[in-house]
């Protein structure tokens, strides 16, 4: 398969990804709602119509869920666990930077290197392994290349 067509499907695969998270939780939430409305035999003024007392369920179950991801996300911190066991995992990433970093090493680190490396030849080395590592990364990666370029483009509008 082309390495474009692949991109793109996993950028499909992705997008679908994103939204299963929210249409799952909200429709679990509303099926656990119907059906706990069924269960209430105390059914008074504003049970007394499903329109309001499935919406009060749901309501109270959304409450729920969203407490317990921020306790998820406050407490248990488990995004930062998530990305190092992504990166960690990921036997493709390793050689690879993404477009901000290559941006920080091109405009903080190699012109640091390049004004050190005039007194010291491993330095210079050393800044000339970086540019051709970022160098080779920009031809391999036409798309990585491209985003490289939207985030000068981004820092100068500023």
């Amino acid at each position: 398969m082309a390495n474009g067509k692949k991109k793109w499907f996993m950028v499909q695969i992705w997008r679908l990804q994103q939204v299963a998270q929210l249409l799952t939780l909200a429709l679990l939430a509303l099926n656990l709602s119907l059906q706990l409305y069924g269960y209430i035999r105390w059914r008074g003024a504003f049970f007394a119509t499903p329109y309001t007392g499935v919406l009060f369920i749901l309501l109270v179950l959304a409450a729920v869920i969203w407490g317990f991801a921020i306790f998820w996300d406050k407490r248990m911190k488990m995004w930062r666990e998530q990305m190092t066991v992504l990166m960690e995992r990921n036997p493709y990433a390793k050689e690879r930077m993404p477009s901000k970093e290559i941006v920080a090493y091109e405009l903080i680190w190699l012109p640091l290197l390049d004004k050190l490396g005039k007194d010291d030849p491993q330095i210079e080395a050393a800044a000339n392994g970086l540019r051709d590592w970022i160098k080779k990364l920009s031809d391999q990666d036409p798309e990585l290349a491209k985003d490289v370029k939207e985030v000068y483009d981004f820092i100068r509008r500023k």
